[in-house]
C-alpha cells in the first residue's frame, strides 16, 4: 500500500498531538500524585524528603481526615443538594418563558440577564455579603443555598434556553390540541427531553458549589456549620493531614463524575451544538 508525502505529514502530526497531549496529561497528574504520596507520610519527613516515597505507609492520617471531615462533607452535600434542586426547578421555569412564551420586554430581560454573566462573582461579595446580614442570613446554611441559588440562575437559564428553543414546536402544538397547559407542556415535555442538559446544569452547580470557599467563610462563623472547603482548610498546617483531607474531601466528585461522565458529557455536546 503507497503513502503519498500528505498522508505521512498527517501521521506525523498525530503523532505529535499525541506526545503532547501525554505530556500535559502526565503534567496535569503530578499535583495528584503528590498529594496521594503525601497523605501516606508525616508532616516532619515531607518537610525534610519532600520527593521520597512512604516507606511505611501512614493510614492513620486517613482516619483523622475521615473524623474531621465527615460531618462538614455532610453539610457541604446538603447545601449542594438543595441548591441544585432550586437552580433545576427556577431555570426551568425560566428558561421555558424565555424560550417559548411571547410577553413584553423578553429579549431585553433576557440580554440583561446575560449581563450577569459578565461580571466577575467576587465583585458581588460585598453587595451579596450586606443584603445577607441586612436579611438575616448570616451564620445558617440555608443562607448559603438561598443565594447559591440566584446565583445559579445566569448559566442555567442560558443552557436551557436554548435547548428549550431546539425541541420541535410540533410536540407543544399537539399538546395544546390535547388541551395541556403551559406548566404541563414544561415538566411532561420540555424538561423531559432536556434532560442531558439538566445533568449538565447539575453537575457544573455541584462543582461550583462543594468546591466553594470564600463565600461559606464569609457567612458562617459556627464551627459546627462550616463546609467542607473550610475545615480542610483549618488545618493545612500539616501537610500530611491535608493532604489525607484533600483525598477524602474529593471522593464526592471521583464517585459522581464516575457515575455521570457520560451524561455531562452529552449535556455539553448536545447544548452546543443546539445552541
Amino acid at each position: 500500500m503507497r503513502i503519498t508525502r500528505q498522508g505521512v505529514k498527517i501521521r506525523v502530526r498525530a503523532g505529535v498531538s499525541l506526545v503532547v497531549l501525554l505530556i500535559v496529561l502526565g503534567l496535569s497528574f503530578i499535583p495528584v500524585g503528590m498529594m496521594l504520596l503525601y497523605s501516606l507520610r508525616d508532616g516532619m519527613s515531607i518537610q525534610f524528603e519532600p520527593w521520597s516515597l512512604p516507606v511505611w505507609p501512614r493510614w492513620d492520617n486517613y482516619g483523622t481526615a475521615i473524623a474531621f471531615l465527615l460531618a462538614p462533607m455532610a453539610r457541604t452535600l446538603y447545601v449542594a443538594g438543595v441548591s441544585i434542586a432550586g437552580i433545576t426547578l427556577f431555570s426551568c421555569m425560566a428558561a421555558y418563558a424565555f424560550a417559548r412564551l411571547k410577553f413584553i420586554g423578553k429579549e431585553f430581560l433576557f440580554y440583561a440577564m446575560l449581563v450577569v454573566l459578565l461580571v466577575p462573582s467576587v465583585l458581588t461579595l460585598t453587595p451579596s455579603f450586606a443584603m445577607a446580614v441586612g436579611l438575616g442570613l448570616r451564620n445558617s446554611l440555608e443562607g448559603l443555598i438561598l443565594f447559591y441559588v440566584g446565583g445559579g440562575q445566569a448559566l442555567a437559564i442560558f443552557l436551557l434556553r436554548a435547548f428549550f428553543q431546539s425541541q420541535p414546536e410540533e410536540i407543544f402544538e399537539a399538546a395544546r390540541m390535547d388541551g395541556a397547559g403551559e406548566a404541563r407542556m414544561v415538566w411532561s415535555i420540555a424538561v423531559p427531553l432536556a434532560q442531558p442538559i439538566l445533568i449538565t446544569v447539575a453537575f457544573m452547580s455541584f462543582l461550583t458549589i462543594y468546591n466553594d470557599f470564600i463565600w461559606p467563610l464569609l457567612m458562617l462563623i459556627p464551627k459546627d456549620l462550616y463546609t467542607v472547603t473550610i475545615v480542610v482548610q483549618g488545618y493545612s498546617w500539616d501537610l500530611a493531614s491535608a493532604s489525607a483531607g484533600y483525598v477524602v474531601a474529593s471522593l464526592p466528585l471521583l464517585v459522581l463524575f464516575s457515575y455521570g461522565m457520560d451524561y455531562y458529557v452529552e449535556g455539553l455536546t448536545s447544548g452546543s451544538l443546539r445552541a
